[in-house]
């Protein structure tokens, strides 16, 4: 039915998708209340300084692009000393803009940080490129290391996942093997599955814990499972694939639930997920909406960032170094339009079922 949409990215370009409901649907209105929602900051690099009277460039609204999430504790603008980012995801649209691909960068990769004036500057953390810099660091950092350019920065409000969540009447997922996450307590009456654990106090308490096979997650339990990283087998990168993993399911949910048909559903979704958002203030919501309308979740292909090797760094903490080679090969391929055959070679995420 070719008016089942998709909603594409689901947190990812919600932003996006629904302005597309916007300018499809005609709701002038609507589209107002989700522009006053969304909030808006600098979040990318100052622009090189330009001769006077030279041309300023429009802003992106065409393929090929790219778009950089960030999953924040609270929409605080990314701006220094935020906090770190626990989701990090380059989004590239090419220039048929038909498909995006995903590719989650786990927080720990090890990194070049981009110093205050731009340069590369000592390795750390690619999240802590957030906590000292805020988004416009972050995206420096990226940029350098990837070879691409970050067109627009989104900051999500991981809070809102819960909301969004609860929104669509919670998602399922499939989980191949049983984990416990030992940092995450619950309370006595939790509602959960949980296991026998302890605490740092050495007292005895309950841990969320996740079974096998398929599992409804509500707002809450989706939080507790994107969240977790410890108890999977591969650490940060397992989670990284649920956060894919997760994306997949509210973008189906949300399209076998009719929100773009449903006036009141709509209405409910756009002020929800406009909530949870922070963009540049020239990232051009509507025009770029319009461009990726004809996007839907069989058009999104998943992918982590090659990982060498595991490692513990003095000052650092445990760490993930990329595989540079691969890494090369893979933003050469992005850069030159030929991901399709890079993921030939090397087969995207599986992300109807995670850890």
């Amino acid at each position: 039915m070719r008016r089942r949409w998709k909603l594409v990215l689901s947190i990812v370009l919600s932003v996006l998708a629904i302005g597309v409901v916007g300018a499809v649907a005609g709701t002038r209105a609507l589209s107002h209340r989700y522009e006053a929602a969304v909030d808006r900051a600098d979040l990318l690099p100052p622009a090189p300084s330009r001769p006077a009277g030279a041309p300023t460039e429009p802003p992106k609204v065409r393929g090929p692009m790219n778009l950089l999430l960030i999953g924040s504790d609270s929409r605080t603008k990314g701006e220094p000393g935020d906090g770190r980012s626990d989701v990090v995801i380059l989004v590239h649209i090419p220039e048929s803009t038909g498909h995006a691909y995903v590719i989650s960068i786990p927080r720990d990769t090890y990194l070049p940080i981009a110093t205050a004036e731009g340069d590369r500057g000592p390795r750390n953390k690619v999240n802590a490129a957030y906590a000292w810099g805020g988004a416009p660091r972050l995206v420096q950092t990226l940029n350098q290391f990837t070879g691409v350019t970050v067109d627009w920065p989104v900051i999500i409000d991981f809070a809102g996942i819960r909301k969004l969540t609860d929104l669509v009447g919670g998602v399922d997922v499939v989980i191949d093997k049983k984990s416990v996450d030992r940092y995450r307590f619950l309370p006595d009456d939790s509602p959960y599955m949980s296991a026998p654990c302890t605490d740092p106090q050495g007292r005895s308490r309950r841990c969320v814990a996740f079974p096998a096979g398929k599992v409804h997650l509500d707002g809450q339990l989706a939080e507790y499972y994107v969240r977790q990283r410890r108890g999977l087998p591969n650490d940060d990168y397992d989670r990284s694939k649920r956060h894919q993993q997760y994306l997949r399911a509210l973008a189906e949910k949300l399209g076998d639930q009719n929100f773009l048909t449903d006036p009141r559903k709509l209405d409910n979704l756009v002020r929800t997920a406009a909530g949870m958002l922070t963009v540049d203030r020239r990232m051009p919501v509507q025009r770029l909406a319009f461009t990726l309308r004809h996007l839907r979740a069989k058009d999104l292909t998943f992918m982590t960032l090659p990982i060498a090797e595991n490692r513990d760094v003095p000052g650092v903490g445990a760490v993930m170094v990329p595989d540079a080679a691969r890494c090369r090969e893979l933003f050469d391929a992005l850069r030159g339009g030929r991901l399709d055959a890079y993921l030939r070679e090397h087969p995207p995420n599986d992300v109807r079922h995670g850890r």
